[in-house]
């Protein structure tokens, strides 16, 4: 069994890679220095307009945004990735 599920479409050398952090218990320091700043996405209000700003950038012509809901009690893994 893959004990990491929600990488499995990465390269193996990837995977390794991520093995190793693990095993050293280093994972979490490396993708704090690699990404020192957390989001502020936690809530809805903040959602729709991270959304907002996404669409104003990238998509300018497209429909304008229905319904942008966030959900604070949601399982990352088993949920929002479907593992």
């Amino acid at each position: 069994m893959n004990t990491l599920p929600y990488l499995q479409g990465y390269p193996e050398s990837l995977l390794s890679q991520v093995t190793a952090l693990i095993e050293q218990d280093r994972l979490g320091e490396v993708l704090q220095k690699r990404y020192p700043q957390g989001h502020d996405v936690n809530s809805d209000k903040a959602l729709y307009q991270y959304t907002q700003d996404l669409k104003a950038r990238f998509l300018r012509g497209a429909a304008p945004i229905n319904k942008v809901m966030y959900d604070s009690k949601i399982h990352v893994l088993n949920n929002a990735l479907g593992l």
